[in-house]
């Protein structure tokens, strides 16, 4: 255990031996989330997988950095079936701790295997379109759609128990009972699992299966799961009757054999001579059909591989997306805000939806406005040093970040960092930015008097006119460069207008 000040292993003693910090509250929060962890992971290997979800997720609560608890809460919700849970808590996992991290064999082994997170995927899809169906009471198409996600997800209790609740609408109470027994294999102590089969044991005692009428000729016995009916007694027939039948039986199989077996014979005989033909022609339609069912096949085959591979890269960019935003996120709570921008860069904003897009709209600004600063510090810095190298690439992204940090004083030492290392083109480009967004101010005029032609008046979209800025700017010497942009001393770049 370490100390949450200063992060140096804490002793026996309720302080810390090094900063001398009181460290008894947080060593009684530590050990509340380890016995919750350790509560979570005995309900987990007697399978209730509910139970272990509830003290895992305090566990967390308590120690939102406790990887053990993350990594086997992620397992928990991928056994029952919810595969987009178990990434979430993955990659929180990963983000928490990079190295040696049981997350990342769980991340590899779902990202190598698209078929089988797009079938979980689907599988989801179909289940909330099934909940849809029954909330508009379309129980028949809501039974469908769920069989078809069971035989995708077989472990998603979830759809075990929304299917037993149709079965019971349509009083289909043994079906109902099968799926509730599913789900309970799965997760033994579910409570829904539990007061369903409750529910149902109740319904069954009120709609009793009516009693079969009694036969006194009879004689019924159970044989397994079957009933057998035996008559009583057999009565005998009188030998008059027996000849009766006799005859009978002569009679009909005599007509049968004049009305049925000749004609059938005489026909078959007849018609032998056209057999081959047609076996000949239904075997050739036979073929012609099972060519363009296979051409249709390998059509639809290639467009769902197409729209598999769409997907997929799609996926990609999302758990890409999120796993920047998350580490964007790591970066600004430690106050690293220049690694917070450049993971933000890395999102892409149209694949966030919910709390992620809220989260990346929240931080994004505050996030950029402090890089920009941190950039333009340590490129002017790096100019001071006259390493226009450095200093061309920090003040760059500090004026991509945001154009007027430090009141456009990154833009002008961007422009003199490419005037210094030789490339004008560049420089004027630059310069020009400054004498259209900052006219009559010293920095303007400045800008003016290093370019290598005189400046356009109104060339940038966002400019000002400025004519007449350039008068006196040749007396500018370079002794401006070597003083921070915020001294007021003679030749330093300031917004003070004429």
């Amino acid at each position: 255990m370490r100390c949450l000040y200063c992060g140096s292993t804490l002793s026996d003693v309720d302080y810390c031996t090094n900063c001398g910090a009181d460290v008894s509250v947080y060593k009684k929060i530590i050990r509340l989330s380890n016995a919750l962890y350790n509560d979570g992971l005995e309900k987990a290997k007697v399978r209730d997988l509910s139970g272990a979800v509830t003290s895992l997720n305090l566990a967390l609560k308590y120690n939102k950095n406790h990887v053990q608890a993350r990594n086997l809460l992620g397992l928990i919700y991928y056994e029952m079936g919810e595969a987009v849970a178990a990434l979430s808590q993955w990659v929180i996992s990963k983000n928490v701790q990079s190295k040696k991290n049981p997350a990342d064999y769980f991340l590899n082994d779902l990202q190598e295997n698209q078929g089988r997170l797009e079938t979980m995927n689907t599988s989801i899809k179909k289940f909330n379109q099934a909940l849809l169906y029954c909330e508009q009471s379309s129980d028949d198409l809501a039974v469908i759609q769920l069989k078809k996600v069971l035989s995708m997800n077989p472990k998603l209790v979830k759809a075990y128990q929304l299917l037993a609740l149709c079965y019971m609408k349509n009083e289909d109470y043994g079906k109902a009972e099968s799926m509730l027994r599913r789900a309970g294999k799965i997760d033994r102590a579910n409570t829904l699992t539990l007061h369903l089969l409750k529910e149902l044991n109740t319904f069954k005692g009120v709609n009793p299966k009516p009693e079969e009428p009694k036969n006194e000729d009879s004689v019924a016995y159970r044989s397994g799961n079957e009933t057998i009916i035996q008559p009583k007694t057999f009565k005998d027939n009188t030998g008059m009757s027996t000849v009766i039948n006799i005859i009978i039986g002569l009679l009909v199989g005599a007509a049968l054999m004049w009305f049925l077996v000749l004609p059938a014979r005489m026909q078959a005989e007849k018609g032998s001579s056209n057999q081959s033909e047609i076996e000949f022609n239904e075997q050739l339609s036979s073929k012609n059909a099972n060519i363009k069912q296979l051409e249709t096949d390998l059509a639809t085959a290639k467009a769902n591989e197409e729209e598999a591979k769409q997907q997929a890269q799609a996926q990609d960019v999302k758990v890409t997306s999120y796993e920047q935003l998350l580490a964007a996120y790591a970066a600004y709570s430690a106050e690293d805000t220049v690694t917070a921008a450049d993971a933000l860069q890395k999102v892409d904003a149209a694949s966030l939806s919910g709390d992620a897009k809220t989260l990346y709209d929240a931080i994004q600004t505050d996030v950029n406005t402090k890089a920009a600063e941190e950039l333009y510090t340590t490129g002017y810095d790096a100019y001071k040093k006259g390493d226009f190298a450095a200093a061309i690439q920090d003040l760059g992204q500090a004026v991509e970040l945001n154009a007027d940090v430090h009141n456009g004083d990154a833009l002008f030492y961007l422009a003199r960092a490419y005037d210094r290392s030789g490339d004008q083109a560049n420089a004027d480009k630059f310069y020009q930015q400054v004498y259209d967004k900052y006219p009559n101010t010293n920095k303007a005029r400045q800008s003016a008097s290093y370019m290598s032609t005189p400046p356009v008046e109104g060339a940038n979209a966002g400019g000002e006119n400025a004519s007449g800025n350039t008068q006196g700017s040749n007396q500018t010497n370079d002794n401006t460069d070597q003083q921070p942009p915020q001294d007021a001393g003679e030749g330093a770049p300031d917004n003070t207008q004429e």
